[in-house]
């Protein structure tokens, strides 16, 4: 029992370390907003708002209090994605040389049962090889080691957006992304096998 709170311990001091890094030019809201609905998400195992605010870890605040305040966040009009996006690459850029391979993931979130989500696409499963409703997702990892690709970016998008470009510039755009940020002026891509 004493080794697992010891590790919970150590886990959670590297999370807020990292936490502290990206969230430096953030407003006092989102600063609090970004390790709670973090480690509501990390407890919780589903992105869904009502089950995370029951594993905050404050308890002595009101459930609802707790669920009102997540939720308030997440629907606010604000660049709190655009402030991450833009202090990411300090985190994970060290790690990536000149002939790191780069990953690159066309994947899927299927969302077979969902009727009234917003621009709801047709998707290809991929455990099931069924087309159902769902989004798409692009992903970028930097290949250091086989059991620990470094995540670089995730993206999710739908092809019923008014505004989406389509499936390929999207993917173009996510290496433009990496190639902007990398010091080569060509980083090596990998397709993620499948």
């Amino acid at each position: 029992m004493l080794k697992r709170i010891a590790l919970m311990e150590s886990i959670s001091s590297n999370l807020h370390n990292f936490l502290k890094e990206i969230s430096n030019n953030l407003s006092v809201p989102d600063k609090k907003l970004l390790p709670d609905s973090l480690i509501g998400l990390l407890r919780c195992g589903k992105p869904i708002v009502c089950q995370m605010a029951r594993h905050l870890p404050n308890q002595r605040i009101h459930f609802l209090s707790r669920l009102d305040r997540l939720e308030a966040h997440l629907v606010k009009d604000s660049d709190f994605d655009n402030k991450i996006k833009s202090v990411s690459p300090q985190v994970w850029l060290p790690f990536v040389q000149d002939d790191t391979p780069i990953i690159l993931d066309l994947s899927d979130i299927a969302k077979p049962l969902a009727k009234k989500m917003d621009y709801l696409a047709t998707v290809r499963d991929g455990r099931t090889g069924e087309l159902v409703n769902g989004y798409w997702l692009v992903e970028l990892y930097a290949s250091l080691s086989r059991e620990n690709p470094v995540p670089i970016l995730l993206e999710p998008f739908s092809h019923e957006e008014p505004y989406s470009p389509g499936q390929n510039p999207v993917v173009l755009a996510a290496a433009a992304y990496q190639r902007s940020r990398q010091k080569s002026s060509c980083p090596r891509f990998c397709r993620h096998p499948i």
